[in-house]
């Protein structure tokens, strides 16, 4: 232990970082944090990484405040620029034997307008948004794209969520793809940005090419 401590207090005379902060949207893939994580260990020469998930614009009060050192978020901030980690699906589900499957036809925007929709929380305090919200009579938010799944799973409402969080649900079947006329399927594009407040350190630079690394299929 003793050894590993002069390592890396050597390492950190030489610029090297003791921590790297990174904030990531919940609803990216944590597969594709864990391949890179995975890859970084064996370089990181004891920085410890600090992994953080927000919601929407959350994020960018992590990165603008100073909090976050590498962020990636499906929202384009303002005087930064993101490198492309290609596109999360998210997909509008229900339980199958929720109202609208029942309905057993394609589905419009007036379907859903008379169903309970679920939609998470936007972490953010300053602006939060209501993202991917259709102006239902009903709308629960919660915290989690877990607590999502799980109100989906039992029968309540119905939501588009990151198909990687979902995948295993609807190959159990108890989640089902509702029939949309159109937006079935929603594509967004995520990015990862950098701290402009102050020069990334080397371990931080090596995480962020292993970020683009394994990015996303575009």
């Amino acid at each position: 232990q003793a050894s590993q401590l002069e390592e890396l207090a050597y390492h950190m005379e030489q610029g090297w970082e003791s921590e790297v902060r990174l904030v990531v949207d919940a609803a990216y893939p944590t597969r594709s944090l864990l391949l890179c994580l995975r890859e970084f260990m064996p370089q990181s020469r004891g920085c410890r990484v600090r992994l953080r998930e927000e919601v929407l614009s959350g994020v960018e009060e992590a990165l603008l405040d100073g909090s976050a050192d590498l962020a990636i978020t499906g929202l384009v901030i303002a005087a930064h620029l993101g490198a492309s980690l290609g596109n999360v699906e998210f997909v509008a589900v229900a339980h199958p034997e929720h109202p609208l499957h029942q309905l057993q036809r394609t589905l419009v925007t007036a379907d859903l307008e008379e169903q309970l929709q679920i939609v998470i929380r936007d972490s953010g305090r300053a602006q939060p948004r209501d993202a991917g919200w259709l102006a239902a009579e009903q709308r629960w938010t919660v915290g989690s794209i877990s607590t999502a799944a799980t109100f989906l799973r039992d029968g309540l409402g119905f939501a588009w969520l990151p198909r990687d969080a979902i995948q295993t649900d609807l190959d159990a079947g108890l989640l089902r793809p509702l029939p949309l006329e159109q937006g079935a399927h929603r594509f967004h594009p995520f990015q990862l940005y950098k701290t402009r407040q102050h020069e990334l350190g080397p371990a931080s630079q090596i995480l962020m090419n292993l970020l683009r690394k394994h990015a996303l299929p575009r």
